[in-house]
C-alpha cells in the first residue's frame, strides 16, 4: 500500500513562472502541494506529492495586484478564498466577487481572472479537478477574449455564508469527536455531500472542510479514493498508521485510498481542515474505525 506523505509549507519555493508573474500590478507567486507528473502542471515538482488525478496549490496575490489578462484550462479550477478579497472577470462583461471561506468554481475552457479588491494580501487554494500538460492552457495576455470564442459554461460562487454546518457525520455529535463539515464542491447524487442544495456538483472531485474545536478528534477512517488536506487554520497531530505527527497551517497531507488517517486538535483555536477528494466518494463507501 502506498504511504500518506506530509507535505510542508516551509518546504514550497514560492514560483513565480506564470505568465506576467514579476510585473508591477500582476505580480503573484504560486505552490503546489500536490500536482501532475512531469510535463503536467505542478509548480513545485521535486516537493509535491504526485497525483494523476487532481492539483492542488496556494496563490497569493498581494494588495494591488491582478493577474494579467484571461485564461482558462483544460480542466475545471476552482478557488477557496484563505484570506483578503478579490473580484473576478469571465470574459463576458460579468464580475464576481469573493471573500474569505467562499469558492469559486471556474469550469473548464471558461476565460476568468482575478483582481485584489481588498486592503490586504490575498491567498487562495487553487484545485484542479484534473492534470493539465504544462503549456495548455489558453492566455489572451490583453484581457480580450476573441468574438469567435464561444465561453462553454459560467463561473459559480459558492460562497460560506450559505453553508450550514452539517453535524451528519459518524459520531459528530459525541464528545470528544465532535466536528462539523462543509462542501463547497461534491459528487451527484448517491455521492457524499454535506450541503446538497448549495455545494456545486461535480463528477471529478469533492472539497469541503471540517472544523475540529480544542480538544476534539475525527474518527479514524479510509476513503476508497485518495483524499488531500490543507491546513486553513490552526494546527493539530494527524496519526497516519504511525506515530502522531503535527502539521500545521499551510501544511498539507495526501492520503491514498485505503490509508486509515485521524485527526486531532491539540491546539489552543479552532481547526479549519480543507479536503480534496480526488473522486466524488459513494454514499457509504468511507470505512470508519
Amino acid at each position: 500500500m502506498t504511504k500518506s506523505k506530509i507535505i510542508r509549507y516551509r518546504d514550497l519555493e514560492p514560483q513565480w513562472h506564470v505568465p506576467g508573474a514579476k510585473e508591477p500590478g500582476f505580480m503573484r507567486w504560486l505552490i503546489s502541494w500536490v500536482g501532475g507528473p512531469a510535463g503536467y502542471v505542478n509548480p513545485n515538482k521535486d516537493v509535491a506529492e504526485i497525483s494523476q488525478e487532481a492539483v492542488v496549490g496556494l496563490m497569493s496575490l498581494p494588495v494591488g495586484q491582478r493577474q494579467k489578462g484571461l485564461h482558462y484550462h483544460s480542466v475545471a479550477e476552482i478557488y477557496v478564498v484563505l484570506k483578503g478579497e478579490f473580484e473576478g472577470f469571465d470574459g463576458t462583461n460579468k464580475t464576481h466577487h469573493a471573500g474569505p471561506m467562499d469558492c469559486v468554481y471556474i469550469p473548464a475552457g471558461v476565460p476568468h481572472g482575478v483582481r485584489n479588491c481588498g486592503a490586504e494580501d490575498c491567498e487562495l487554494i487553487w484545485i484542479h479537478d484534473g492534470i493539465e500538460p504544462v503549456g495548455t492552457s489558453v492566455y489572451f495576455m490583453d484581457g480580450v477574449v476573441p468574438a469567435d470564442y464561444h465561453t462553454p459554461d459560467e463561473i459559480s460562487v459558492i460562497r460560506f455564508l450559505d453553508l450550514e454546518p452539517s453535524f451528519a457525520a459518524p459520531r459528530a455529535k459525541e464528545v470528544g469527536l465532535i466536528r462539523w463539515l462543509v462542501n463547497w464542491v461534491a459528487g451527484p447524487a448517491g455521492h457524499d455531500n454535506y450541503n446538497p442544495d448549495v455545494a456545486a456538483v461535480s463528477d471529478k472531485v469533492a472539497i469541503g472542510m471540517t472544523v475540529l474545536q480544542p480538544a476534539q478528534k475525527s474518527v479514524p477512517h479510509a476513503h476508497v479514493d485518495a483524499e488531500i488536506y490543507v491546513v486553513m487554520r490552526g494546527k493539530a497531530l494527524i496519526n497516519l498508521g504511525g506515530p502522531n505527527e503535527e502539521i500545521k497551517k499551510l501544511d498539507g497531507v495526501y492520503i491514498p485510498g485505503g490509508n486509515s488517517h485521524s485527526i486531532r486538535n491539540h491546539g489552543e483555536e479552532p481547526l479549519y481542515l480543507l479536503w480534496v477528494h480526488e473522486k466524488p466518494q459513494k454514499s457509504g463507501s468511507t470505512a470508519y474505525y
